[in-house]
Order: structure tokens, then C-alpha cells, then sequence
């Protein structure tokens, strides 16, 4: 079930709402509702998780139960954390493998393996990852164990977050999770939240969306320079309000429920370096990879040599995080590469310049590292990253001549607008509906209504990040 289809706003949502705030029992009808949304989609992948959550629960007590410094301690916490990733491998990356080993097997010629039949279940990589920040966070003595099962299900199933993002860590909501508020005002603001998502994902990522996928999708001798530009911006302000759009439902779906959760975007496009790019873009990744991954490898405690390698080793990690293929590899190298120059000597040399310059350098880079986030395959994005540069000859491409081509260079012009002009920017914290705010209300009517008729009227587009 997606949030971006009208069944779930006139079926699920209002259907699970009339029995939420009138029901005492909310938080048995949370976990419910959360159960139908994921099992809507994944009918059996859902049994696997709910035992994978009930094994980290009961094993959450043990660890936290031991005294603290015992070996026994780093055991139990050792096997909750590689079953879990074990369960994310096995989804994720054998078909990945065996297809490496096949390529490696056919210039030896061994008859190659079969390849298994294995669906990627939506959500794996976000539900691992908040699974194993409850038992490190319980080794650590950040948190205490969940008091209940139930209130460790709904932290592990909480509807809104579930699919995409933001990951949350266990310790950020562990309070809300047995004491969530209900509030008018979380309601109202909520609601707004949801509703400026929806108009992200809606009106301006799926009306980019064919165009990216047609030009990713030409042969690349088919493709010159100022086609393969503009597919590309398309897909690069394709993928951030698709996802920051996502982000904005869940925060504001999880706020009207009563739970406050941290962003997870904040003007990325904007970034003046790599490093400052990961403070804003997908926030609760960088964070879980500093605090779960880069801390424990030795962090800044290390010689720099050192540090730098351990960037390399996280940022390679979470290029494979997004995706088993080796442009996911490459994308995630480029960007801890970029972040060791950084720390080397950019950062340093940056203060000469002005920042709309460092700006502009970090953008035009993070374009290029998005080519290989699309591409199909790894020889696909050079192909198109060399037409990007050297192809500038006169060609009278199709993708010019689409009937759509003129909506598409509108919504372009004002999602630049939306990304690079403050002034034009939604901010973060939602409008208050004061009798002085009736303009932000009669706003928030027209989006909503505009959002319905483009659904209504469109192809269908899921989100990016499901893929993930």
C-alpha cells in the first residue's frame, strides 16, 4: 500500500483513523493498521519480520540484563545483529552474488549457477537497520528494553515510516512509543505536512518522472549533450521531491498519530561541500552510518590515515545499502572519496571562495555521482556521462518534441526555483491556520485538490526509495 494512491487516502487512511481516535485500545489498533499496510504488499514477508522482531525483543532483555563489559554481552549482540543483516544479505545481495560468480565461472569456463528466485521485500534495508539500532542501543545502555512487545512491534511496523524513511533509532522514539500525545495542534500541523508531500511527489516528481525515465532509457549513441542534460536535471529533482516528499507524509502521518520524528532533509541542493551535503541530505542515513558504523570503526580516534579509510569503507557500504549493483558501488565510493578530499584539503581551500561558487561546484558533482544512481548499469553511466561532455552536435532529439515538453520545462523552472530561492522555499516547520493564515489554508485546499486530479488522471509512480 502506497501513500501516493487514492486508495489509501480514501479507504485506508479514513478507515483507520475513525477506529484510531475512537477506540481506547490506540496503540493494539496502531499495530494493526500498521500490520494491514505492510501486509498489504508483502503477505508474506510480514511473518518473517514479525518473528525477526520477536527473537530482537526477547534477546534484547538478555543483552541488557548482563553486566556490562562481559564477553557474553558483545556474543548476544553480535549474533542480533548478524541475523538481522543476514536476513538483508539473503534478500538483497544473492542474486548479486551469483551473478559476480557467474561472470567469474564463464571465463573459466564452469557451467554458471542457477540464479535463486528471490522477490526484495519493500522496506528491508530501513527495517534492519531500525532493528539493530534497539539492540546496540540496549548494549550501549542508551535506551531500556521496550516494556512490551506490542510497543516493540509498533516501533518496528509504525505505519508511516515503515517503507522509506527516515530511519529512526530506537532511542529517539522510545518514550512516544508507550506515551504518544494527541493534540489539535499535531493534527492540524500534520495534516499540512502530509499535504505538502503529497504535492512534492505528485505534481512535481511524477510529472518529471517520464522524461527521466525516457532518456535513461534511449541507447546511449542515441543520446547528445543537451538531451542527456535534461534528463538528468529532470531525475535530479526527480529523485530529491520524491523522496523529501515521502519523508514529509511519513513525518506528517506519524505526526497526526502523536510521534515526532527527526527530519531527514534540509536544502541539500544547497550543500557547499560533500561533507555538508550528508548533514542534509538523508539525515537519518548519514547519522545512523556516523553512529553505528563510523564511531565504532575508530571514528577521529584514529590516525587520519585511518579515518579517511573508514569513510571509504562506510560511504562503499552505503552505496551497496541502496542497491546490489556495482553503480551503487561506484556512486558510493565517489562520495567518500569526495568527503576524504574534504577533510584533506577542500574544506580548507573552500573559505577562498565565494559560496555560491562552492555551491555551484558541489551541485554540478552530485549531478554527475546521480547518473550512476539511474543507470541501469555501470557501462551505461560512463556512456551517458561521456554524452553529457563530448556529444554537443545538433540532433533533433524526440524527447524535445514530446507533447509534455513544455509542462516538463515549467515544473523544472519551478522546482529550481523551490531548491535554490529561500524565499520561494516551503520551510520546515508547518504555517499555523490562524484567522491571519487563511491564505496558507485556501493553499493547502487547491494543492490537495490539484494532487487528487493529477493522481486521478496519471500513470502511476511509485516511490524511488522503495527500491531500496
Amino acid at each position: 500500500m502506497l501513500f501516493s494512491t487514492l486508495f489509501f487516502l480514501f479507504v485506508f487512511l479514513p478507515l483507520f483513523f475513525a477506529v484510531y481516535w475512537f477506540v481506547p485500545a490506540r496503540r493494539w489498533i496502531l499495530l494493526g493498521g500498521s500490520l494491514v499496510f505492510y501486509g498489504w504488499s508483502e503477505p508474506v514477508f510480514i511473518f518473517v519480520v514479525i518473528g525477526s522482531a520477536v527473537f530482537d525483543w526477547a534477546l534484547g532483555h538478555f543483552i541488557y540484563a548482563m553486566p556490562a563489559g562481559g564477553g557474553r554481552r558483545k556474543w548476544l549482540v553480535g549474533v542480533g545483529v548478524a541475523t538481522n543483516l543476514g536476513l538483508l544479505v539473503y534478500a538483497k545481495y544473492t542474486v548479486f552474488a551469483v551473478q559476480n560468480m557467474d561472470w567469474i565461472l564463464a571465463h573459466m569456463g564452469i557451467a554458471p549457477i542457477r540464479l535463486p528466485d528471490i522477490a526484495l521485500p519493500l522496506g528491508v534495508s530501513f527495517i534492519v537497520f531500525e532493528k539493530i539500532t534497539y539492540l546496540v542501543d540496549l548494549y550501549r545502555h542508551v535506551a531500556k528494553p521496550a516494556s512490551s512487545l506490542l510497543d516493540y512491534l509498533n516501533y518496528v511496523f509504525l505505519f508511516p515510516k515503515l517503507l522509506a524513511g527516515p530511519i529512526v533509532k530506537y532511542h529517539d522514539i522510545a518514550e512516544q512509543l508507550t506515551r504518544p500525545t494527541h493534540r489539535y495542534e499535531d493534527v492540524r500541523d500534520g495534516a499540512i505536512r502530509v499535504i505538502r508531500g503529497l504535492s512534492k511527489k505528485v505534481l512535481i516528481a511524477d510529472t518529471l518522472a517520464p522524461t527521466a525515465d525516457a532518456v535513461f532509457n534511449m541507447q546511449p549513441a542515441w543520446i547528445d549533450s543537451a538531451t542527456a542534460w535534461f534528463g538528468l536535471i529532470c531525475f535530479t529533482l526527480q529523485i530529491y521531491f520524491d523522496f523529501s516528499g515521502y519523508t514529509d507524509i511519513a513525518i506528517g502521518l506519524a505526526r497526526i498519530l502523536g510521534f515526532r520524528l527527526l527530519e531527514n532533509f534540509n536544502n541539500p541542493y544547497l550543500a557547499t561541500s560533500f561533507t555538508d551535503f550528508w548533514r542534509r541530505w538523508h539525515i537519518s542515513l548519514s547519522s545512523w552510518i556516523k553512529e553505528y558504523l563510523y564511531i565504532p570503526l575508530g571514528g577521529n580516534r584514529v590516525s587520519r590515515l585511518h579515518s579517511y579509510i573508514n569513510l571509504c569503507i562506510c560511504f562503499l557500504l552505503s552505496g551497496l545499502w541502496h542497491g546490489a549493483s556495482w553503480n551503487f558501488v561506484i556512486w558510493g565510493c565517489f562520495h567518500g572519496l569526495a568527503l576524504v578530499a574534504d577533510r584533506a584539503f577542500y574544506l580548507e581551500w573552500q573559505k577562498r571562495l565565494p559560496r555560491f561558487v562552492n555551491t555551484g561546484v558541489t551541485m554540478f558533482l552530485v549531478v554527475i555521482t546521480w547518473v550512476f544512481f539511474r543507470s541501469k548499469t555501470a557501462m551505461d553511466a560512463f556512456h551517458f556521462i561521456y554524452a553529457l561532455i563530448f556529444r554537443w552536435k545538433a540532433v533533433h532529439s524526440l524527447i524535445f518534441l514530446r507533447s509534455d515538453s513544455f509542462v516538463v520545462t515549467c515544473v523544472i523552472a519551478a522546482g529550481l526555483v523551490i531548491v535554490f530561492l529561500p524565499a520561494f522555499k516551503f520551510s520546515c516547520a508547518a504555517p499555523r491556520l490562524s484567522a491571519g493564515r487563511i491564505p496558507a489554508l485556501a493553499c493547502c485546499i487547491v494543492l490537495l485538490f490539484l494532487c487528487f486530479g493529477r493522481m486521478a488522471d496519471s500513470t502511476f509512480h511509485p516511490f524511488l526509495y522503495f527500491r531500496f
